[in-house]
């Protein structure tokens, strides 16, 4: 039964199984390449007609740095050439790479500004054109040391929004900074929101926002839960109201606060997204526990004159147990532990999906007496994937698992995890997996072979709609020896996705595209 949540609203003023559908299309190879060390693959940016561009991130220590711009041939998906884009701005301060993005055949890379005593930072802006070549630069902000600020593009890359507060800041009165930079890289409009209620902590978790629909901040608010000084006592528990969502219109000037909260039960994760209609989306997972578990999921959708279209939650039965739990243990379980809410997306026809995936990490000491030596280990587990399917109203309609056992040692789970990419109603995931597990039913939730240190790999694709999970199968050919990196693998335009797949210091680029 769809049940509803109760929502606290402020409103302030503020003035200043089934059917196949789409299928993958054969998936393109680009030629391999090295690099010249192993820098770190930050991600792809965007494309034009000719050129696929994306970053490397290498910070060895302050004073050496590389931000290099990779482009590729569209076609043939060979590496054209790479272009270090960090320089140090001003030599009164010290610089680090903060976002970069591609926007209007532009690429935008924002950094900070420190100065050595450590008490002032500017945030800057430069801009390239498509070759890497500098077009401009100019300071956008400047905040105290104190400050903490986050920088989202436009969801239809339409210019940035900067987000900025103090993170000391124990007064009873919350500002949040905004400010505009448009798609040339120059400042619009600028303001601050106060919370229209007392608080003492803030913090921004997320925000998003499109060029036709306000700009939606979630917050932390951390009321609950403190012992004395501010302190929490245990961090395993939830807050009952940690989280609150601000919606500002910059049209008008106005605020309007959503305290996001469900009578006895507590929210463990929010992912925002903004659907066709220009609604946004918020959801994610919930329990009755107070710990950092799982038994239910819930959702709130927003129009866009800030009204609530429809909220509700859902308990999960034993049914859904019974795809995660094996039987002997399943009368001992009544939440799920270890499910970290990853991604909110929004389909063409308004429909979503909120993915989860089991993750955890721990730490092995081993101490030899012989040599007095401790031996550290540091394992990641990145485990299977939970999947839930609303409807364009927001009402759930039903949640599978897609199982999957990565483990990993001392490599921050480098090559683990798993990517996304949503085309029209359709969803595909594409992760590290074992062969074996290619001809098991996909119900088969408890007979899947592990992959272990990454041994005997290959990329597996899995193709999800409306009607559930359709297929599991090879992305590419079983002999294939690069590694997918899934979790830099971005989505950057609607019919084109692109891998990156890494064996050492070679590296290879995958194009991944859907057909009807």
């Amino acid at each position: 039964m769809i049940k509803k949540i109760v929502y606290i609203l402020c409103l302030v003023p503020f003035f200043v199984l089934g059917q196949k559908g789409i299928e993958l299309d054969t998936v393109k190879q680009g030629k391999p390449y090295n690099t010249s060390r192993k820098s770190n693959f930050s991600g792809f940016l965007g494309k034009n007609e000719m050129v696929l561009f994306a970053c490397d991130y290498l910070s060895v220590n302050r004073k050496k740095q590389e931000l290099n711009l990779t482009r590729f041939d569209v076609n043939t998906l060979e590496l054209l050439d790479e272009r270090n884009l960090y320089t140090v701005i001003d030599e009164a301060y010290y610089n680090e790479p903060h976002e970069i993005f591609f926007q209007n055949n532009t690429v935008f890379l924002f950094s900070t500004l420190i100065d050595d005593n450590q008490e002032q930072r500017l945030i800057y802006v430069e801009t390239f054109n498509e070759y890497g070549e500098k077009k401009g630069g100019r300071i956008i902000d400047s905040l105290n040391i104190d400050d903490e600020f986050e920088i989202r593009e436009s969801q239809n890359k339409a210019g940035f929004i900067l987000a900025a507060h103090n993170k000391f800041n124990n007064i009873f009165e919350q500002s949040i900074h905004l400010k505009y930079v448009n798609e040339l890289g120059k400042i619009g409009w600028t303001t601050i929101v106060k919370s229209p209620v007392s608080l003492q902590n803030l913090k921004i978790v997320d925000f998003i926002f499109t060029d036709n629909s306000p700009v939606y901040i979630l917050c932390d608010y951390g009321f609950d839960g403190l012992g004395q000084g501010g302190v929490r006592e245990d961090n395993t528990d939830l807050l009952n109201n940690k989280y609150a969502l601000w919606a500002y219109d910059p049209e008008i000037s106005f605020l309007k606060e959503f305290d996001l909260r469900i009578k006895s039960r507590w929210i463990n994760g929010v992912k925002l997204a903004i659907n066709k209609k220009e609604q946004l989306i918020l959801s994610g997972f919930i329990n009755e526990t107070r710990a950092l578990t799982v038994n239910g999921v819930y959702s709130l959708i927003i129009n866009p004159d800030l009204t609530v279209e429809n909220s509700s939650y859902y308990k999960y039965k034993k049914s859904f147990f019974e795809k995660f739990v094996e039987p002997k243990k399943l009368d001992k379980v009544k939440e799920l532990s270890d499910i970290q809410l990853r991604e909110c997306i929004a389909l063409e026809d308004n429909s979503f999906f909120v993915l989860g995936e089991h993750y955890y990490h721990y730490t092995d000491r081993n101490y030899d007496p012989r040599t007095n030596i401790t031996t550290t280990t540091e394992n990641y587990n990145f485990n299977s994937i939970l999947v839930a399917y609303f409807d364009a109203q927001g009402n759930h309609m039903w949640t599978d698992r897609i199982p999957k056992f990565q483990h990993t040692i001392n490599d921050y789970g480098y090559y683990s995890s798993f990517s996304t990419m949503q085309y029209k109603n359709e969803l595909y995931l594409f992760f590290n997996d074992t062969e074996r597990n290619n001809g098991k039913a996909l119900n088969d939730y408890f007979n899947y072979d592990d992959l272990v240190f990454n041994r005997r790999f290959q990329i597996t694709s899995v193709h999800i709609n409306e009607a559930g999970i359709q297929s599991r199968k090879a992305l590419v050919n079983t002999n294939n020896n690069f590694m997918l990196r899934a979790k830099p693998s971005l989505q950057v335009e609607a019919e084109h996705f692109y891998l990156l797949g890494e064996i050492g210091k070679s590296r290879r680029v995958f194009e991944v595209c859907p057909r009807d």
